[in-house]
């Protein structure tokens, strides 16, 4: 996805009198994203999101290039110029807005709430009943408008980091021998799994599909804690660091599951020099998986706050 989870949407549209929101977002065309609309995109999420790199151009491209009811992108156009872009995942009656953003030169305009409400309408029409996002720490302008509009805090993510080598690492001790294999195709399994962060529920088996499309590299990986599953895991690099995109665990036993993974990722990651530091986003509310990682060393070094806005009750207004 665009390089990583927990790096979101930023908002800084500024407010207009709600009762002028119809005759202003005339002006605005919102449609699905095209592929000429791919460099405009990626300029518009550069220049909002300090984490963006140079292939996630790619990855917009593949979005786009797929066409999938699952993973879509929408813009924003005023005079034939691309100026705001949306972009979510849609997973049975739930749908989760990974990026959004509006171009700096036509912010304060409104347009980003034209851009927002007619995917929340487009949404209320295929059946969503609710709408996530993330808002990360520190951006109140955003928090605020989204809980202006309805939307309700659901959680906190936590953003959890550990050098490789941690003196401070504590796990509690495993018996049986802990295996690592690598997958190249999506990860599936039949064993119940918690994952730690509410959007690889929407994302990881669509985000595995765009990365066949780009040829870019992403490394699947199951452990095992003898012939039990512990969890899966699905990992990327940046700029030194390893990030879980994905870790799933197993309901049974999770505190020597996440355990026995972050051991083997551990593992992994040296024998394939990919990083000196280990990044996991964690929901908060996954109290057992939390313990687990702090008690191996592990720190906080950011968080998001998770919205939600019930389209349900939306649906029963029309």
């Amino acid at each position: 996805m665009l390089s990583l989870l927990w790096d979101f949407m930023e908002s800084s549209d500024s407010d207009e009198d709600s009762s002028s929101d119809e005759d202003h977002c005339r002006e605005v065309v919102v449609r699905k994203a095209r592929l000429h609309d791919v460099n405009s995109i990626a300029n518009i999420f550069t220049s909002s999101f300090e984490y963006l790199d140079v292939e996630d151009r790619d990855w917009i491209e593949g979005v786009v290039r797929k066409r999938s009811k699952r993973a879509r992108i929408y813009v924003a156009v005023v005079n034939n110029n691309v100026v705001g872009s949306i972009l979510f995942y849609k997973k049975g009656d739930k749908a989760y807005i990974d990026a959004f953003a509006v171009d700096p030169r036509y912010r304060g305009m409104g347009i980003g709430r034209c851009l927002l409400s007619y995917v929340e309408k487009l949404l209320v029409g295929e059946g969503v009943e609710k709408l996530y996002l993330t808002v990360k720490n520190g951006n109140g302008a955003a928090l605020g408008m989204y809980i202006k509009h309805g939307y309700r805090m659901a959680s906190t993510v936590l953003i959890l980091e550990s050098p490789i080598d941690n003196p401070d690492n504590a796990y509690e001790a495993i018996q049986k021998p802990i295996r690592i294999a690598e997958i190249h195709e999506a990860l599936k399994s039949k064993v119940k799994l918690l994952d730690t962060a509410i959007w690889t529920n929407f994302t990881w088996d669509v985000d595995n599909i765009i990365y066949k499309i780009i040829r870019r590299d992403q490394r699947n990986l199951i452990i095992y804690v003898g012939k039990r599953l512990a969890g899966v895991v699905t990992i990327s690099s940046d700029k030194g660091k390893t990030v879980l995109e994905r870790l799933a665990v197993s309901y049974y036993k999770p505190s020597e599951s996440v355990n026995a993974i972050i051991e083997a990722v551990k593992s992994y990651i040296k024998k394939n020099a990919l990083g000196k530091t280990i990044r996991i986003p964690v929901d908060s509310t996954k109290a057992t998986l939390l313990r687990a990682l702090v008690t191996a060393g592990f720190k906080i070094t950011d968080s998001e706050y998770v919205l939600y806005k019930d389209l349900a009750e939306r649906r029963e207004r029309i």
